[in-house]
């Protein structure tokens, strides 16, 4: 990997993701490209949540909101190199004004990877998680999306989860060539309901994880795919999860909008997302 991007909101700055960041990029030997974006359309901040900001990023609130906004993502800007200095993170910025949601897109065109916090959001109105915006860049990114854990320890094994689809298969697949650096770490391989697989097909996935990873495993279980699993992968701890296709016209043997959903809201782990 040769560019990697850490999507930030200006005005929001959220540091803790950074150590995760940091070791993603020394996986890779590569810089970190942090893409701060900023929207444009001044009805979707309030003049409250411009001044929270601004105290946030530890300035006054003396100015007006459109000075004030303006300060508030240069300082963020600052605490971003100030932070990668500390930790020893080569990284570059790159400043997108206009349609966070349409630049990013065209970012993910020619990127590698996004890094991408769970809660992003440019809406006025508080929203669950994820986010409408990051559900949004899930579904329409060009390149895979990792969301990034709020804290990070490490990673001590690899979560695959596999379905026979495509959409699965391809996800699994970028994540190997991306990452060949984590073959020899404990490889977990899920599945919810394998019947639906053909033995032959199971056989040439095995025969394929077999060539790229060294120590698998591979559990099962039948039922409710939600429930499922959430359940297989609720307790693990320092793992790095990776999943397939995130969309509304994908997985739809699943359910809307996708299986990603219930995992990203109670799994505090990292989340690989591809798809075709």
């Amino acid at each position: 990997m040769k560019k990697i991007i850490y999507v930030t909101d200006a005005l929001d700055l959220h540091l803790e993701n950074l150590e995760f960041a940091g070791y993603i990029a020394g996986l890779a030997k590569s810089k970190l490209l942090a893409v701060f974006l900023e929207n444009d359309e001044s009805e979707m901040r309030t003049d409250s949540m411009i001044k929270t900001a601004a105290v946030n990023a530890g300035l006054n609130v003396t100015d007006e909101p459109v000075t004030l906004k303006q300060h508030t993502c240069d300082a963020n800007i600052q605490r971003f190199r100030t932070a990668c200095e500390s930790k020893g993170i080569d990284c570059a910025v790159h400043r997108d004004r206009g349609n966070p949601l349409a630049e990013l897109i065209l970012e993910s065109r020619y990127a590698d990877l996004l890094l991408l916090n769970v809660g992003t959001s440019f809406s006025a109105n508080r929203e669950g998680t994820p986010s409408d915006f990051v559900k949004d860049v899930m579904g329409n990114a060009e390149c895979p999306v990792v969301i990034m854990p709020a804290s990070f320890e490490g990673i001590d094994e690899l979560v695959f989860t596999y379905d026979g689809k495509a959409s699965s298969i391809h996800a699994i697949k970028q994540f190997t060539y991306l990452f060949p650096q984590l073959n020899e770490l404990k490889t977990v391989v899920i599945s919810i309901n394998p019947e639906d697989v053909t033995p032959e097909e199971r056989y040439k996935f095995r025969e394929w994880m077999h060539a790229h990873y060294n120590y698998l495993d591979f559990l099962s279980t039948e039922g409710n795919v939600k429930m499922g699993l959430v359940e297989l992968l609720y307790d693990r701890s320092k793992s790095f999860i990776v999943m397939g296709a995130y969309g509304r016209n994908l997985l739809s043997n699943f359910f809307s909008p996708s299986h990603a959903d219930p995992v990203i809201k109670m799994v505090s782990q990292a989340v690989f997302i591809a798809h075709h």
